[in-house]
């Protein structure tokens, strides 16, 4: 998410190095693993986490906000499977149809997590508008790194990031 704010691409990972990189030196980066306490204490007043992390944290912290901002948001989905050697693999099928369902992915939705179909579901009209407007809204546009992208940004994470958070 940070080398996409910072206008970099998901074939280089190093813009939102740097960005960590300066909030650390400037003082602002915390390794502190948010909790409802470290929010309400203010211990971290700001979290780069998933939105639906978040959300979540607005029922233990009532003032807590959730900002999804503006340009590209970086997306990854949950894969999903059926064996075909299972036991009952049509209801395996079954299940992965009530998944990809608007009903369940309103229900993604009203989680804080925006579902793989939202795109969609708002150009059918049948996305849940009071979740989506909890949630922060429709993204402009959404990214979502490809394997390679990702071996590639684990690499580049392992040689780069001691060096700017050491």
């Amino acid at each position: 998410m940070a080398t996409l704010q910072r206008g970099g691409e998901l074939d280089d990972f190093q813009p939102g190095i740097d960005f960590f990189g300066e909030l650390n030196k400037a003082g602002n980066f915390l390794t502190v693993d948010p909790t409802p306490a470290t929010i309400a204490s203010g211990e971290t007043p700001v979290v780069i986490d998933w939105s639906f992390n978040n959300i979540g944290q607005q029922a233990e912290t009532p003032d807590w906000a959730n900002a999804v901002l503006p340009g590209a948001a970086y997306v990854s989905y949950y894969n999903e499977a059926i064996n075909k050697d299972a036991p009952h693999p049509a209801a395996a099928r079954l299940w992965q149809e009530f998944i990809f369902s608007d009903t369940a992915q309103n229900l993604y939705l009203e989680a804080g997590a925006f579902p793989v179909r939202l795109a969609a579901m708002d150009a059918a009209g049948t996305v849940d508008a009071k979740a989506l407007k909890a949630a922060g809204g429709l993204p402009e546009e959404q990214a979502t790194a490809t394997t390679e992208q990702t071996d590639a940004a684990n690499t580049l994470l392992a040689a780069e990031w001691p060096k700017v958070i050491g």
